[in-house]
């Protein structure tokens, strides 16, 4: 019989292996799409939203799946049997499979006390409201801040730099603060990248503080653990993550899933996983990309023999920083290659043509 492969998971990571091994394997694997969601959410534009921006594009599952020639069901993951080779749903009866591939992605919860949290499209609204609620005539003071257990910083930087042009355009008195633990202003991305958004935030009027660590929001202050209170009207967090903790998987005491290099589940066979659910630190689109292409390549060599070229994880950091103004395309170091598609958010070797294919615009 054609074996079946389950993927589970509505996002970036998910639509990437279903086109990867849809392009090594053509019909040759029977596929099913396992999403608790109707649409794919473009999260990474959510940022630009409560600047005016489009909200974050919505791609429909069932449209993808039927586009596709593949299985669509939409539930949600209750727990892993690898025994039997079953998910268990919320709803539905058991899916088997002979390979299974988790994009399940990860749970953000507010990381401090007191500040508000920017988590994406839930969190747009309020986000809008608050800067409508500045007055002209009088200065406001706000902070941004990355902080305990926050890895990926990119998207406060997005809200400083277009929280300060908003300011701009409005006529409005800003005093903005960038607090992270960081050493250097994404400093992920290499020395040069780092110093070019250092120096977009001083153009830009905003304050960086590196190498610092906020700890609560209160009374009007951010308490600061060397440096003591900072005065600050709003306060703007980015959330800690946490993995999904299925049950019949392992998992750290956050929930997340040890992979090794190829993405695979430690001790589970047939069962892989990639982008925001394992224990990979940077939790980006493009990276569960990278990541999705190699696990689509080892399923195809395990599942079918397929003799194609499984190369280990190996990360291949880019973004695009929007600043309100021109974006900041960034990349680490000399030798990765060039950014292969301006543009877009969320790099991936298949998804971003495909998107493209659907009519919906990625970044105006």
């Amino acid at each position: 019989m054609t074996p079946h492969v389950v993927i589970a998971g509505g996002g970036v990571g998910a639509l990437e292996a279903l086109l990867a091994l849809q392009s090594l394997a053509g019909d040759r694997l029977r596929l099913s799409v396992l999403t608790a969601s109707r649409h794919m959410t473009y999260r990474a534009l959510s940022v630009a939203e409560p600047f005016g921006g489009d909200p974050a594009p919505r791609f429909e599952w069932e449209r993808i799946a039927r586009d596709r020639g593949v299985r669509w069901i939409t539930d949600t993951v209750e727990e892993i049997r690898p025994e039997a080779r079953e998910v268990l749903t919320r709803e539905g009866p058991a899916v088997h499979y002979d390979a299974l591939l988790l994009a399940l992605g990860a749970r953000p919860e507010a990381a401090m006390r007191g500040a508000m949290t920017f988590a994406g499209p839930r969190d747009v609204l309020a986000f809008r409201e608050a800067l409508e609620a500045l007055e002209p005539g009088r200065r406001h003071r706000i902070a941004f801040v990355a902080s305990t257990g926050v890895a990926w910083t990119l998207p406060l930087y997005e809200l400083a730099l277009q929280t300060a042009e908003h300011g701009r355009r409005r006529g409005l008195d800003l005093h903005l603060e960038l607090v992270t633990r960081e050493a250097d202003p994404l400093g992920v991305f290499g020395r040069d990248a780092s110093a070019a958004v250092a120096r977009r935030l001083i153009s830009s009027g905003v304050h960086l503080r590196t190498a610092t660590f906020a700890q609560e929001y209160d009374d009007g202050r951010l308490w600061l653990e060397l440096e003591g209170p900072l005065e600050a009207d709003l306060v703007v967090a980015l959330p800690r993550l946490y993995g999904p903790g299925l049950p019949g998987l392992p998992a750290t005491s956050d929930g997340f899933v040890p992979v090794d290099a190829l993405g695979r589940v430690s001790d589970v066979p047939r069962v892989w996983a990639v982008g925001d659910m394992t224990t990979r630190v940077f939790k980006q689109g493009g990276l569960a990309a990278q990541q999705a292409d190699v696990a689509a390549a080892d399923v195809a060599s395990q599942v079918l023999g397929l003799d194609v070229e499984v190369t280990p994880y190996q990360p291949v950091l880019q973004g695009t920083l929007l600043t309100g103004e021109d974006p900041l395309h960034l990349q680490r170091g000399s030798t990765a290659p060039a950014f292969s598609a301006a543009g877009h958010k969320v790099v991936g070797r298949h998804l971003s043509p495909y998107l493209a294919t659907l009519g919906v615009p990625i970044i105006e």
